[in-house]
């Protein structure tokens, strides 16, 4: 990590142990009014919620765990929340990242770093939430007018906004991605998930208020809402698989395009990547270039394996398989942002592609950077009509079709890459 990092890391680890610590010895359960049997039986839920969290997205996860720690701060004890939450996520983490470090995924040191932090920015978060719906009056449930839902949903407010910002830091100070990026995403692309939580955590303490026993139904709802939510990511990247799949059997017709797509895919990853490209654009750029040649499953044997140069009747019905790839992948959820990728992945700079003659930027982004991949990896690769390019060849010849043929950008990406792995292997 870096210095900034560091410091960013320790003030959170800090202000989580200044939580645990405060808290904690105040506890005093003659005082409470809570079923501890039942308290226990949520304490275990929210350790499994911790445990089968879902990656909506890549690096971000949704678990109900949120919803039952904020509704306890709403009952009204933060002694309590805290009581909860820190075993919680702390048993979770450590068992998560345990089992990371036995396959080898991890060191012992990172994985210690990643528990430490996980479990001390869910304190500060459910502190802050806390301490927010005090000071603007909340009360336990029931909550008879329509003001009473006002301070659970700023304290909700209060806990999503520091704890996306906490991760958000982190990330941004550890791999150099951009704070405010990485917040607006969470929000942007996860505020179904965020405001059906918090909905979640106040239904969850007017229920405990009715009968604390009505607990179990609401645990109940929340294992199938898990559940099924689960079963639907597991779905979509079954889908996605399945298409990636269907570029495996295209080595059964023609093996140089199955290798060709992997390639494609790998430095396509590296070049968003270096172009700091957001992560769900960069997710969708990815999946297209991995299937950006499914089209050629309409390409007749006689012209996909010929040998040789193709002719200008054969060369046109070659030129059909971007705009047979967006078809195939068209009306696919999982495929959406990858459509037109694929359909113009052959449009040139100046105007010269296919199939609908693009130039410069009004070709789609993600298409620009797949087409450098895919130039390149043409270029140091063996075909029917010429041998492979030696990698200074390579680069010279890329080179001249920067602010031409490609996106001038991007083939300036693509080759500091080459540049760096060159560096590598030296």
């Amino acid at each position: 990590m870096s210095f900034k990092a560091k410091v960013f890391y320790l003030f959170t680890v800090t202000l989580g142990a200044l939580g645990v610590g405060w808290y904690l010895p105040t506890l005093d359960y003659s005082s409470l009014n809570f079923n501890f049997t039942v308290l226990g039986l949520i304490a275990a839920f929210a350790f499994f919620a911790e445990i089968y969290e879902i990656e909506i997205l890549p690096r971000h996860s949704v678990s109900v765990s949120t919803a039952i720690y904020l509704s306890i701060v709403y009952i009204g004890e933060v002694s309590v929340a805290v009581a909860l939450t820190f075993p919680a996520v702390f048993a979770s983490e450590s068992l998560m990242r345990g089992i990371n470090v036995f396959r080898g995924d991890s060191s012992v040191l990172s994985s210690l770093q990643k528990i430490a932090f996980n479990t001390s920015q869910a304190i500060v978060s459910i502190v802050a939430a806390a301490h927010v719906f005090k000071a603007v009056g909340g009360h336990p449930p029931p909550f008879v007018a329509i003001y009473d839902y006002l301070p659970p949903m700023l304290a909700f407010l209060t806990f999503t906004v520091i704890n996306i910002s906490l991760v958000s830091g982190i990330i941004s100070l550890a791999e150099g991605e951009n704070f405010l990026y990485q917040m607006k995403f969470s929000l942007r692309n996860l505020h179904i998930q965020v405001f059906s939580l918090g909905v979640l955590s106040v239904l969850i303490a007017v229920i405990y208020a009715s009968s604390p026993w009505n607990l179990i139904l609401v645990a109940v709802l929340l294992l199938l809402v898990n559940t099924s939510l689960r079963s639907y990511v597991n779905l979509r990247e079954q889908a996605k698989q399945t298409f990636e799949m269907i570029m495996d059997l295209l080595n059964e017709r023609d093996p140089y395009t199955h290798a060709h797509s992997e390639s494609v895919g790998d430095l396509t990853e590296a070049i968003t990547e270096k172009l700091q490209i957001s992560p769900e654009k960069k997710e969708d750029i990815v999946s297209a270039a991995r299937v950006h040649d499914i089209g050629k499953l309409g390409i007749p044997d006689s012209i996909l394996l010929k040998e040789g140069k193709l002719d200008d009747a054969e060369w046109e019905k070659m030129k059909e398989h971007p705009v047979l790839g967006a078809k195939i992948l068209s009306g696919l959820k999982i495929y959406e942002g990858a459509v037109d990728i694929v359909r113009h992945e052959h449009e040139r700079w100046d105007g010269s592609g296919y199939p609908e003659g693009l130039k410069g930027e009004d070709i789609p982004l993600g298409s620009r950077i797949v087409a450098v991949a895919d130039v390149w990896n043409a270029l140091r690769t063996e075909r029917p009509y010429r041998g492979a390019l030696e990698k200074d060849e390579a680069i010279e010849e890329i080179k001249d079709m920067a602010g031409v043929k490609l996106d001038p950008t991007v083939v300036e990406a693509l080759l500091a890459i080459v540049e760096s792995q060159s560096e590598n292997n030296n």
